[in-house]
């Protein structure tokens, strides 16, 4: 029995969705919606709609944590805590990863004048006219903004609890022409990919911001590159998806999504064959202890 997770938030799972928890039926496998905050007691959880951890990240650690003898999360648990905060971006540098240049603003308590200073004080240091400013954890582009070098960020952040840390990076006017492009691989191999094109006047890829999904053939090193990425990881992952900017031959990394990433099988005829495939041997390799 396996649990597809959604969360309180939205509790209902999204109709692209739907034909891949058919799949899995069909397989043999019976497959059930619910909110992760209930704790589903099924032998394997597939979190792919926990959308709202990133306001309780203590909680949702926690329940990976906790949760009970026998379950199995279809990705390593180890690998989902990791990709809970952004820093992850600077181990993958570490490896040699093309990652776009980040850095983290270490945070206690709320959001204040200290922190405009240092934020201030990074631009400042690499010569970055722009930068985007993220938390550590977040998701969806919630909390994500745009700074000007000598600019503060205003009252958008003003008491805003930010005690995971902010990470900051520099602004890439590439994404509002060429938008992002995500790479969705299954075991470590290359299955589909999207363009999440920003609407005129936009910049932030995010869905909440009203982006295109088109379906997209990403050049041979982009793939190379997304496969490379999850080759340096210390567990394959059943699932990922590789977010990054087509910039001449190369393809700079924005985020590597290992928890609950939109996966867009419905933009590809045969994703959610696929995927069903996989999840069914995975669950079968567990079951034989392999």
């Amino acid at each position: 029995m396996l649990t597809i997770t959604t969360c309180h938030r939205y509790p209902e799972p999204p109709p692209n969705l739907i034909p891949l928890a058919q799949a899995l039926r069909q397989r043999g496998i019976d497959t059930r919606f619910d909110a992760w905050q209930n704790a589903p007691q099924t032998p394997f959880i597939l979190p792919l709609c926990a959308w709202d951890y990133a306001g309780q990240p203590a909680a949702f650690a926690r329940w990976m944590d906790e949760a009970g003898n026998g379950q199995h999360f279809l990705n390593p648990p180890e690998l989902m805590r990791w990709n809970m905060n952004k820093r992850y971006l600077t181990d993958l540098a570490a490896q040699g990863i093309d990652v776009i240049p980040t850095e983290f603003l270490a945070c206690d308590g709320q959001f204040g004048e200290a922190h405009q200073q240092a934020l201030q004080r990074i631009l400042s240091a690499k010569q970055w006219p722009e930068a985007v400013v993220k938390p550590a954890i977040g998701q969806s582009g919630k909390g994500v903004c745009k700074i000007r070098a000598g600019e503060n960020l205003g009252e958008a952040w003003a008491g805003s609890d930010i005690s995971d840390g902010l990470m900051v990076q520099p602004y890439i006017r590439d994404i509002e022409e060429a938008g992002e492009t995500s790479l969705v691989c299954v075991n470590g191999r290359f299955s589909h990919a999207v363009r999440r094109q920003p609407p005129q006047g936009e910049w932030r890829a995010n869905s909440a911001y009203g982006v295109t999904v088109l379906p997209v053939n990403p050049p041979d090193f982009a793939v190379a590159s997304a496969e490379g990425v999850l080759r340096t990881l210390p567990q394959m992952p059943l699932y990922a998806r590789v977010d990054g900017t087509l910039i001449g031959d190369t393809f700079l990394l924005n985020e590597l999504e290992l928890i609950e990433p939109a996966l867009y099988l419905h933009t590809c005829g045969q994703a959610a064959e696929r995927f069903a495939d996989a999840v069914s041997a995975r669950i079968e390799a567990i079951q034989k202890g392999a």
